[in-house]
C-alpha cells in the first residue's frame, strides 16, 4: 500500500512550513526547489531502494523503504533524537504494507518508559500513526511494551552482544492472541530488536508477526 493523498500533503505542508525556510531539503538541508517528496534534485538522485532482506522465523515477512546511507542515518538522527517530528511524513513515505499479509494492526517497537520521557516522544509511534493514515489500518501502542532499560543497539557491534542486550525487555498484552501485526522500525540492522518482539508476540498468540521499516543496510 502506498502513501495516500492526504499524506503527500501533509509532507507538502512540513516541507513549506515547518522546515527552517520553505525549500530545505530533508536529508541536505540545503535551500533548494525542492519536489513533493521533501527532497531537492542532487538528493532524489542519490536515494536508493532497498531490496528486501532476508528475515528469519519469528518474522512471516518484512519490507524495506531505504537503502542505508549517511544521508538517511543523519535524516533519522535528527527524527529521533533531534525531536524534528516533521520527519516522520517524510519518511513515511518509503514505508509499505503488501496487500497479501492482510494485517489486522500496526504496532511500533516500543521504547522504554525512561527513554521515552527523555526524548519527549517515540518516533516509530509517530511513523506507525501516520502509516496508519495511509493505509486505514489500525495501530496500537498498548499491546507491546518494553520493561527492560537497555544499552542502544547502534553501540554494539557484536551480533551475539546485540541479541543479548534486548533478551528479555518486550512484554507483550494477551490481547494479540490470533492477530496478524506488522511490526513498525525505523532501521533494521541485525534484527536483533523486532526478532524479540516478533518471539514475545508469537508465545503470547499471535498469528503472523510481519516488519515494515523505513531503512536496512543492503546486503
Amino acid at each position: 500500500m502506498k502513501l495516500s493523498e492526504q499524506i503527500k500533503n501533509d509532507l507538502s505542508f512540513v516541507a513549506g512550513a515547518l522546515m527552517p525556510g520553505p525549500y530545505h531539503c530533508f536529508l541536505c538541508g540545503e535551500e533548494d526547489l525542492i519536489g513533493e517528496d521533501g527532497l531537492c534534485d542532487t538528493c532524489r538522485a542519490k536515494v536508493k531502494y532497498c531490496p528486501n532482506p532476508t528475515f528469519l522465523s519469528p518474522l512471516d515477512g518484512i519490507t524495506v523503504g531505504l537503502q542505508y546511507s549517511e544521508e538517511i542515518a543523519s535524516a533519522v538522527i535528527r527524527f529521533k533524537k533531534g525531536g524534528q517530528k516533521e520527519y516522520a511524513a517524510f519518511f513515511t513515505q518509503y514505508l509499505s504494507v503488501p496487500e497479501e499479509w492482510h494485517p489486522d494492526l500496526i504496532v511500533p517497537v516500543p521504547m522504554h518508559p525512561l527513554k521515552k520521557w527523555l526524548r519527549e516522544f517515540n518516533h516509530t509511534e509517530l511513523l506507525a500513526a501516520y502509516l496508519s493514515h495511509a493505509t486505514g489500518i489500525p495501530y496500537s501502542t498498548r499491546l507491546l511494551f518494553k520493561t527492560k532499560f537497555t544499552f542502544e543497539q547502534k553501540k554494539l557491534n557484536d551480533p551475539k552482544e546485540r541479541r543479548s542486550n534486548i533478551r528479555g525487555s518486550f512484554t507483550c498484552d494477551p490481547l494479540v492472541k490470533g492477530l496478524r501485526i506488522v511490526l513498525l522500525d525505523d532501521v533494521f540492522t541485525t534484527g536483533a530488536t523486532v526478532y524479540e518482539c516478533a518471539k514475545v508476540l508469537k508465545r503470547a498468540g499471535a498469528q503472523k508477526v510481519y516488519l515494515s521499516a523505513v531503512t536496512s543496510p543492503s546486503r
